[in-house]
């Protein structure tokens, strides 16, 4: 039972690290004319994205702990 959790765990965490990764990549719009170039972010989508990628990294330590643990 507590294998199946952790293997849970970690997958949850690297799908959360990955959608996190692409919800910040696609956050910022570009227009380039010329040499004039403008760059627009959503700052709450800025930091939605921080706090999946961060969830993501702190479910993948709990599965490895969960896997490592004998008991």
């Amino acid at each position: 039972m507590r294998s199946i959790l952790g293997i849970v765990l970690l997958v949850g965490g690297i799908l959360l690290g990955y959608f996190g990764y692409q919800k910040l990549d696609n956050n910022k719009a570009d227009i380039k004319i010329g040499d004039l170039e403008i760059t627009a972010k959503d700052k709450e989508n800025t930091t939605g994205a921080y706090i999946m990628m961060g969830a993501g990294v702190v479910a993948i330590i709990a599965g490895a702990v969960t896997l490592a643990r004998k008991g």
